[in-house]
């Protein structure tokens, strides 16, 4: 007997097929033979651009590494928040001066002055997370920010330099503008 669904050959008392795994209750006796179904007709002459299938193409650097960046910003970034926040607290709860006698005049400059850096780095530090965030999801807006805090990070050693180079070598080439911008969601 043969599978009538596979045409494989199967024993007198088998259920299901060997091969295939079809029941065999429409098995073909032995006197009948297994005939495939004609193949398909092929066009002759050549096949038209709009049939065969485009070449591939491997994703460009920018596809390759958009995610990981916007990733890494956001990470990076968190990071640089801790310490923005430490120094706004800091300015505010006198804490560090608490230990430390100084001056009224010394401790009116250093008091405000800690403040402002504390805003400067947390600001820095929300865009980032907001670049990183845009970067993943291809917002229009993300890939100038993201260059532009990239040239910005390159003066913060070892990381934040890292993480400049990085960001400049996927998002400057030639043609990477025009590439995020098909990728970028239509609004």
């Amino acid at each position: 007997m043969y599978c009538a669904h596979c045409g494989a050959q199967v024993g007198l008392g088998q259920r299901f097929c060997s091969l295939c795994g079809q029941s065999t209750s429409g098995a073909a006796g032995p006197d009948s033979a297994y005939r495939p179904s004609p193949p398909s007709p092929v066009p002759a002459g050549p096949v038209s651009p709009s049939i065969a299938a485009p070449p591939y193409r491997p994703p460009s650097r920018l596809v390759r590494h958009l995610s990981v960046i916007g990733v890494l910003w956001i990470v990076f970034s968190a990071l640089r928040l801790i310490p923005g926040v430490a120094l706004m607290f800091f300015s505010h709860a006198n804490f560090p001066f608490a230990f430390m006698p100084l001056p009224a005049a010394l401790r009116m400059i250093l008091v405000p002055f800690l403040g402002a850096i504390g805003l400067l780095v947390t600001g820095f530090a929300v865009l980032g997370v907001a670049a990183g965030w845009g970067l993943v999801t291809h917002q229009p807006w993300a890939r100038m920010l993201a260059i532009v805090l990239g040239c910005l990070s390159l003066i913060h050693l070892p990381f934040g330099t890292a993480l400049g180079i990085y960001t400049l070598w996927v998002l400057l080439p030639a043609g990477a503008d025009t590439e995020y911008k098909s990728l970028a969601p239509a609004n």
